[in-house]
C-alpha cells in the first residue's frame, strides 16, 4: 500500500506520495511577484509561512491565472479576516528538499492508500497515474531572475 494523492491536470492522471504531498487546502489569496514566471500565480500565507503558488494546469473560468489587482471598493476596506476567501479551488501543498510549494490548476481525484508498494505503479479506475515531478516545478522557478 502506498499513501498519497491522485490528481488530474487536463486529462492526465498524476500521483504524489504522502511524503511529498502534505495537504490539500482551498486556494488562499495570493500576492503577485513582480518579474515572476507565468506559472507562478504568486505567494500565499499558509499556516504562518509564505509559499510560492504555482499553476500546473489552467485555472478555471472563476479567475485568471493571476489574482486580480486590488480594486478600491468599500468591500476591500474591510479587515482581511472579514473579506471572503479568494476561492475554494484546491491547492495541493507539497514539500521538496525542505521547501513548500502550493500547486493549483488541478483536480484532486482521490487521497489515501493505494494498492501498490511502488508509487510509479498506481492505478485508479483502470487508469495508470504518472508520478508528478515536483522537483521540475522548483527547477523552473529557480531559473528566473526573480528567484534568490
Amino acid at each position: 500500500m502506498t499513501g498519497g494523492v491522485l490528481f488530474r491536470v487536463a486529462e492526465q492522471l498524476h500521483f504524489l506520495p504522502a511524503t511529498i504531498a502534505i495537504k490539500v487546502l482551498p486556494m488562499p489569496g495570493v500576492a503577485r511577484v513582480p518579474g515572476a514566471p507565468a506559472e507562478l500565480v504568486g505567494v500565499a500565507l499558509v499556516e504562518g509561512g509564505m509559499i510560492p503558488v504555482v499553476a500546473i494546469g489552467d485555472l478555471d473560468a472563476r479567475a485568471s491565472r493571476r489574482p486580480r489587482a486590488l480594486s478600491r471598493s468599500p468591500e476591500d476596506a474591510r479587515p482581511a479576516a472579514a473579506r471572503p476567501r479568494a476561492d475554494n479551488r484546491p491547492m495541493l501543498v507539497c514539500t521538496y528538499l525542505g521547501e513548500l510549494v502550493g500547486l493549483v490548476g488541478l483536480e484532486v481525484v482521490a487521497t489515501g492508500r493505494f494498492d501498490s508498494s511502488d508509487p510509479s505503479n498506481i492505478e485508479h479506475a483502470g487508469v495508470r497515474a504518472t508520478p508528478f515531478d515536483v522537483g521540475a516545478v522548483f527547477g523552473r522557478l529557480r531559473e528566473h531572475r526573480w528567484a534568490v
